[in-house]
């Protein structure tokens, strides 16, 4: 099996996880945001984006696996946010814990907000 058949396999197989017994589509978003910041999945993506509009292949191939890993973990991540809408899985009262503090999430998501509202304010 040729790599590029390979790297899509395993796209698959992470499709098919929700299979598995004793799968908790509660525990993959939990392990996620445990391990990731949203801030570095917007540059992850970022960088993904411009590397696609540039078509420009990765050459170094510990960026290549680092990128692909975590383009699994978006995968499974995004399978998992499914299962619990179309399941109608509770996820409110589910405990936490995230990459980095409260603190710093909460200050990150009022600047955001404030950059937000300024360019909704020149737009109007």
């Amino acid at each position: 099996m040729n790599q590029k058949s390979n790297n899509m396999l395993r796209f698959e197989l992470a499709c098919y996880e929700i299979y598995d017994n004793g799968y908790d589509p509660l525990n993959t978003i939990r392990e996620f945001w445990s391990q990731h910041t949203i801030n570095d999945c917007q540059e992850s993506l970022w960088e993904l984006f411009e590397n696609y509009r540039k078509c420009a292949a990765q050459e170094d191939a510990a960026d290549v696996k680092q990128m692909h890993t975590f383009l699994m973990k978006v995968c499974r991540v995004l399978m998992a946010y499914f299962l619990v809408h179309f399941r109608k899985i509770e996820i409110d009262a589910v405990p936490f814990d995230f990459a980095e503090p409260a603190e710093a999430i909460t200050a990150d998501l009022e600047a955001k907000q404030r950059i937000h509202n300024f360019f909704n304010r020149i737009t109007e």
